[in-house]
């Protein structure tokens, strides 16, 4: 069979041949994979410059969707250790979570990752919020933005305030009950709709982060801030008053904030939910294709990439 290999760091990943997966342990099942998605943690781990992929060869990939041609069930699967950018695959049955048979794979296999990263900030990173709580994304746009949305409205949040740059674009976030648009300068933002909130998903940082928290400083309620991301800055100048000024806890969300035991866990409730969300839109490519694909960012335009076999 084949699958997307990294035979020296600086090749990227080459399409080769590779044995046949050996007849599955009484702990596994073997699984056709039908897409993969190329995620920002993907392209990481196939330059070498991840933590967690070292050794070579290294077969490309951490999840998928897959199907057991016996029985013609879908299932997403979770694979960190061995790749996943394969024919067919044996996985642990522990990392695989049934799929309803309407799923979209290519749009399922590009939602997942960006999905978990609010889920896992909610879920591992917040404590004891309120009922029916209002959340605000910043970066609402951004595809793990806008997926944060379901995450927050499934685990309990009455209101979801987005903010972003593009007001075309805030208004077209599915989910969304209220939005703020960006200015330029960021100080002349009116961040008025943002000031009952019980909880902060950040995945821009640096600027638009202090002015937002400095709105909130006379707050009355206790505020739960989660650091995600950072796409417009690595570094905010958040003052120490600020800091004093209001019930306010600070928290990072990411891979090294809680454990793949946790989101193992985890991904049993957000495979389901997810199964009913409106999915990112994703842009197919053959497998045999990846060589010239990888770095053709001119893909991305149609929807989030993936990889199918």
């Amino acid at each position: 069979m084949h699958a997307a290999q990294v035979q020296s760091w600086p090749e990227g990943p080459r399409y080769v041949s590779v044995d046949d997966p050996p007849a599955p342990s009484d702990s596994q099942i073997q699984l056709r994979v039908l897409a993969a998605g190329a995620h920002q943690v993907v392209r990481s781990r196939a330059s070498g410059s991840h933590y967690s992929a070292r050794h070579l060869p290294h077969t490309v990939g951490v999840d998928c969707v897959a199907k057991d041609e016996a029985s013609g069930q879908l299932y997403y699967c979770f694979n960190l250790q061995n790749g996943t950018f394969a024919e067919r695959i044996n996985f642990e049955k522990s990392i695989v979570y049934p799929l309803p048979g309407h799923v979209d794979p290519a749009s399922f296999a590009a939602s997942v990752n960006p999905a978990m990263s609010s889920w896992m900030a909610i879920t591992n990173r917040t404590t004891n919020l309120p009922k029916d709580f209002t959340a605000v994304i910043l970066g609402a746009t951004s595809a793990s933005g806008r997926l944060a949305v379901h995450t927050a409205k499934a685990l309990g949040a009455g209101k979801v305030v987005g903010i972003a740059r593009n007001a075309a674009a805030l208004e077209k976030v599915d989910g969304l009950d209220d939005y703020i648009v960006l200015q330029d300068p960021i100080a002349e933002t009116d961040f008025s709709k943002a000031q009952d909130c019980d909880a902060i998903l950040d995945y821009v940082y640096g600027d638009a982060t202090v002015q937002l928290l400095t709105s909130l400083a006379r707050s009355k309620k206790p505020v739960q801030y989660v650091e995600i991301g950072s796409l417009a800055q690595k570094t905010a100048d958040l003052p120490s008053a600020l800091l004093r000024s209001f019930d306010l806890t600070v928290r990072g969300a990411g891979a090294g904030s809680w454990s793949i035991s946790a989101l193992q866990k985890e991904l049993h409730t957000l495979v389901a939910k997810m199964a009913e969300w409106k999915l990112l839109s994703a842009t197919a490519v053959p497998l045999k294709d990846i060589e010239t694909a990888w770095n053709d960012k001119s893909l991305a335009r149609g929807g989030r990439v993936v990889f199918v076999p």
